[in-house]
Formats: C-alpha cells, sequence, structure tokens
C-alpha cells in the first residue's frame, strides 16, 4: 500500500517533484496546497485541493507525510518558514530521490530533500534537511551541505566541498575541491569558485567575484 503525502507548492519545481514520485512507485500524493492556484488546477494530473491555512486540517484527516515543492529561488527563507509551521504541526518530510540518480551508500542525509534527475552524488556526502540537489548536479567525496541548501541544475562540487545553511548555488556553477561557501550566500550561473565565501555573499563569474547580500 502506497504512504499517502501532500505537496507544498504548485509550481515549476513541483512538476520535477511530482514526476520523480510518479515514477518511484511508493506514495500516493493526494493533492498540492498552493496559495496562488485556483482549486483543481492540475499539474501532471495531480490537483490543487487548498493552500497552506489547510494544513492543519489534511494532517488531521490522517496525512502525515508532506514534501515542500517550492523552490529557493535565491531565498530560503519561504521554505524554511513553511518547513517550520509543519514540523509544529506534526508532519514528516520523506527524502524524495529520483531513479535515475546516482547515490553512494555512503550518503548521510537528513529528511525533506530532494535529489533529481541524474543527479550524482558520491562516497561519504552529507546532506542536511530540505535541500534540493537539482537534475544532472554531482556532489564529489567528502562534500557537506547544510540545511536548505540549493544545488541548481548541472552544477558540480569538487572534493571535500562544504556548503554552509541557506546558500543557492547557481546552474553550472563548478566549486573545486576544499573550499568552503558560507550560509546566506548566493552563487551565480556559471560561476567558478576557486576560494572560500563569506556569508552573506553575492559571488558570480569565473572566478569569482564577492559583493555583500546584506549590509
Amino acid at each position: 500500500m502506497k504512504e499517502e503525502m501532500i505537496l507544498i507548492g504548485g509550481g515549476g519545481h513541483a512538476e520535477s517533484i511530482i514526476d520523480t514520485i510518479q515514477a518511484l512507485e511508493q506514495y500516493e500524493i493526494i493533492g498540492i496546497l498552493d496559495n496562488n492556484k485556483k482549486i483543481n488546477t492540475e499539474i501532471l494530473g495531480v490537483k490543487v485541493i487548498g493552500n497552506d491555512s489547510d494544513l492543519n486540517e489534511y494532517f488531521e484527516m490522517g496525512i502525515k507525510n508532506a514534501v515542500l515543492a517550492i523552490g529557493s529561488m535565491g531565498n530560503t527563507g519561504p521554505r524554511r518558514k513553511l518547513y517550520d509551521l509543519c514540523k509544529k504541526i506534526g508532519y514528516k518530510f520523506p527524502n524524495i530521490i529520483d531513479k535515475s540518480s546516482i547515490v553512494s551508500e555512503t550518503l548521510r542525509i537528513g529528511e525533506g530533500n530532494f535529489i533529481g534527475k541524474g543527479a550524482i552524488i558520491n562516497s561519504r556526502v552529507t546532506i542536511g534537511n530540505a535541500c534540493i540537489i537539482n537534475t544532472g548536479s554531482i556532489l564529489e567525496h567528502g562534500c557537506t551541505l547544510g540545511d536548505f541548501v540549493h544545488i541548481a541544475p548541472g552544477s558540480v562540487l569538487c572534493g571535500n566541498v562544504r556548503i554552509q545553511a541557506n546558500t543557492h548555488i547557481g546552474a553550472h556553477s563548478t566549486i573545486l575541491q576544499n573550499v568552503t561557501i558560507g550560509n546566506d550566500t548566493m552563487i551565480g550561473a556559471g560561476s567558478l569558485v576557486l576560494k572560500n565565501i563569506s556569508p552573506y555573499q553575492l559571488a558570480y563569474g569565473s572566478p569569482v567575484k564577492e559583493a555583500a547580500l546584506h549590509e
């Protein structure tokens, strides 16, 4: 019998998650909660059945699993807020790992993470909670991701890279081995990161240049 779950968010990232879940044949998605879409709107055959204010109701109806189906868009605040709300209600967050990904058995992983199509995760990688490792990304040996890290499509983390919490790595970026990237930082798409990056930075280019995100 499939476990029931509810998706929170109905944008483009939700399509990727739904496609992966449907192929896994482990869960039944009972519907999507989205604050900006009309009831009965369908996404890959899954209907929008309410909004965030309905989270308590569906939990009381017996739905215990939730999936954050919104991307970070460079700002992890909305994801963190929804995660905390769902945890307070009592929801569990299963990890959603696409069948086409290649994941080492030595992976250490928290909860609520999404590993997309064609991602490769090598030995001794540690992933926190509610991270997104998107299509075709590569995490080499010994990498560590804090909570709410978003690795966009095609990015490469070489060995022993450390990405601290709430940080966004833009599409097709490359981070060389042993580099640490601070929390609440955004790495622009297509960047080459050769050195450590401090927290609260916008870093972009090849090689990257830094500018403070917050005063």
